[in-house]
């Protein structure tokens, strides 16, 4: 999520009127920008895959055998399982949200 926050601070910051005499062609503002953009993004939704694939895991090991591997990682703390289930929950969110905007299928047809 820090990655969401920076990618976030360096549109902000770019974007700002301070820098308005940059406007025109490939000037270093607007490449940081679409790097801060697209790099930033594609990393924090490899990330919330890799996190889902994670509890996707771990509610297959607790389906087979029983014993709750995420609960276990927790060290049994119920605060920390449930912040781990509500990530679970935002990086669906996430996934969903990209889904929407990006359009990654519309090329498959």
């Amino acid at each position: 999520m820090f990655l969401l926050s920076f990618c976030a601070y360096i549109t902000a910051l770019f974007g700002a009127p301070l820098f308005g005499f940059f406007r025109g062609g490939a000037s270093p503002v607007y490449i940081l920008n679409y790097f801060a953009q697209t790099f930033f993004m594609k990393i924090t939704t490899l990330i919330c895959c890799s996190l889902l694939i994670f509890f996707g895991l771990c509610a297959t090991v607790f389906a087979l055998t029983g014993w709750n591997l995420l609960l276990f990682l927790s060290a049994n703390n119920p605060v920390a399982y449930r912040a781990a289930l509500s990530l679970a929950g935002v990086s669906a969110l996430w996934l969903l949200f990209w889904l929407v905007a990006f359009r990654p299928t519309k090329f498959l047809s």
